[in-house]
C-alpha cells in the first residue's frame, strides 16, 4: 500500500483509527486548564494554535473532497499554496490563529472534524482509494496516489504528531 495507508486499510479501520486517535485528542485537550491553551509548547506554538492548525488541514482535506480549491478551504492566498512551501503555508496559518481565542479554536476544530467524519462516513472504499487527481483536476501534475493517504495524513496520522507535542509540552 502506499505511504500513510494502513496495511489494513478498510474504510471500517480508517473511521475507527479516526475515532480513537480523535478521542486521544480530545481527552488530551479536555484535561487544559485556561493559561494552558496559550502556552508555547517546544516549537513555539501555543495550544490554541496547534488546534487551529489541525482544523485548517481538515478544511484543507475537505477542500480536496469537495474538489475545491484547497487554499480557498484553508484561507491562504492560492499563490501561496502554488508554491508547495508547506512550512510558509503553516507560518502563515499560525499568525492567523494567534489573534483567536481558545475556545474558538477549539470550536473550529470540533465543527470541522464532524464535517470530515461525515463525509468520510459517506464513501465509499472505492471513493477512497481513487487518485488525488480525481479530487484536485485541475491542478495540472497528474498525482495517482490514492485520496485516502491524505485523509490518513489531515486526521489521524496528523493528530498523532500533535498529540505528541501536546504530551511533550503540558505532560512530559
Amino acid at each position: 500500500m502506499a505511504e500513510g495507508i494502513p496495511r489494513d486499510f478498510s474504510k471500517q479501520e480508517l473511521v475507527r483509527r479516526i475515532e480513537v486517535r480523535w478521542r486521544k485528542l480530545q481527552g488530551l485537550l479536555g484535561a487544559l486548564v485556561p493559561a494552558d491553551w496559550e502556552r508555547p509548547l517546544g516549537d513555539g506554538w501555543p495550544v490554541k494554535v496547534h488546534v487551529a492548525h489541525l482544523a485548517d488541514w481538515e478544511d484543507s482535506l475537505l477542500g480536496l473532497l469537495e474538489k475545491r480549491s484547497r487554499a480557498a478551504a484553508m484561507g491562504i492566498p492560492e499563490e501561496l499554496w502554488a508554491r508547495h512551501d508547506t512550512d510558509e503555508v503553516n507560518r502563515v496559518m499560525a499568525e492567523r490563529a494567534m489573534g483567536a481565542s481558545p475556545t474558538d479554536c477549539r470550536e473550529r476544530l470540533e465543527r470541522t472534524h464532524a464535517r470530515v467524519v461525515e463525509m468520510v462516513e459517506e464513501m465509499t472504499e472505492a471513493d477512497l482509494l481513487l487518485p488525488y487527481s480525481h479530487y484536485q483536476p485541475g491542478e495540472g501534475v497528474e498525482n495517482a496516489a490514492p485520496v485516502v493517504g491524505w485523509v490518513v495524513g489531515n486526521t489521524f496520522g496528523h493528530f498523532d504528531e500533535h498529540i505528541g507535542w501536546l504530551e511533550a509540552g503540558l505532560i512530559g
